[in-house]
């Protein structure tokens, strides 16, 4: 059985690689101008639709090189991945159970693809609400836990490269994963063409045009690693992106996560030392650390979206 190793060294993508400009995913242009400079990833937006990426950046097979096991597990997950993704099960699993009754408003169960499925946690909640699930993930790893763990049909790759059946899914999801893509219009396109006319997509990712993003600036933690995060969507260029592809959007809302009270003042002392001092006090005094609670900055936008026809 695959079980998540003890390293918590980082990934990152190789040094002294060629890094290149690239035009707007969604409007085409290439008149841009930085975009919060201070935070030293290389983000700009696009003079002509708002969208806000990365640039210059790696290729796409360098990016995809990040994904492996200790992305799962590491000790910088400030900067990029998760400190433990296996053993937060339970909070992961509770999240995904909100974000299901949430769009199933607006499909029944039936064929579900999860694009970017990691350790199978949601394609597992689905199964149990009556989903007949298939996930994909670039990462090996995380296919094979899927598989291995849960009997799930997973397959490894990038969703661009695989063939699957076209006008056969009645929901496609990517939870937190569109922001990694380096395509996500032509993502969207697939995406469009594996539905059938009238199924859902559903998405979640970090919020750039939210309120806290604008109160935090370079300390907002949605500013990962430059190589991991490379699209910042607003609410807008979602809209904008989803409508270019198809897509009708049917659902708009901010949406939070479980997470242990350890986590959650880790991340308050990435924007105070004095709120970080503070929730030490509390994690340690009032003995809360493994304890979890649902929280909800709304800076994680989530869109249901039909497809039309």
């Amino acid at each position: 059985m695959t079980e998540i190793a003890s390293t918590l060294t980082a990934p990152r993508v190789r040094e002294n690689i060629e890094r290149k400009h690239i035009p707007c995913n969604l409007c085409g242009s290439m008149d841009t101008q930085p975009f919060c400079p201070a935070n030293g990833r290389s983000l700009v937006q696009c003079q002509s639709c708002g969208l806000v990426y990365v640039s210059p950046r790696p290729q796409a097979e360098e990016l995809y090189e990040l994904y492996s096991e200790s992305y799962f597990h590491n000790d910088d997950s400030g900067t990029v991945g998760y400190s433990n993704y296996i053993s937060d099960e339970q909070n992961i699993r509770k999240t995904f159970q909100r974000r299901l009754k949430r769009v199933e408003r607006f499909a029944q169960p039936g064929a579900l693809l999860d694009v970017g499925c990691a350790a199978g946690f949601f394609l597992s909640e689905a199964q149990k609400r009556g989903w007949q699930v298939e996930g994909l993930d670039v990462s090996s790893f995380a296919v094979r836990y899927t598989q291995e763990h849960f009997g799930i049909p997973a397959q490894q790759g990038a969703l661009l490269d695989l063939d699957l059946p076209e006008n056969h899914y009645d929901m496609v999801t990517m939870w937190d994963v569109i922001e990694h893509v380096p395509d996500p219009l032509a993502h969207m396109d697939k995406i469009a063409s594996l539905l059938k006319p009238g199924g859902v997509f559903a998405l979640a990712t970090p919020d750039v045009g939210s309120l806290p993003a604008k109160l935090t600036g370079k300390r907002w933690v949605g500013y990962k690693l430059q190589e991991e995060h490379i699209y910042y969507f607003s609410a807008a260029t979602l809209r904008a992106m989803l409508d270019r592809a198809g897509f009708d959007v049917v659902d708009v809302y901010h949406v939070g996560k479980y997470v242990t009270f350890d986590l959650f003042f880790n991340r308050l002392g990435m924007y105070s030392s004095l709120l970080g001092k503070l929730g030490e006090w509390a994690e340690h005094g009032l003995k809360l650390s493994e304890r979890s609670v649902y929280i909800n900055p709304f800076d994680i936008v989530a869109i249901t979206a039909r497809k039309r026809g």
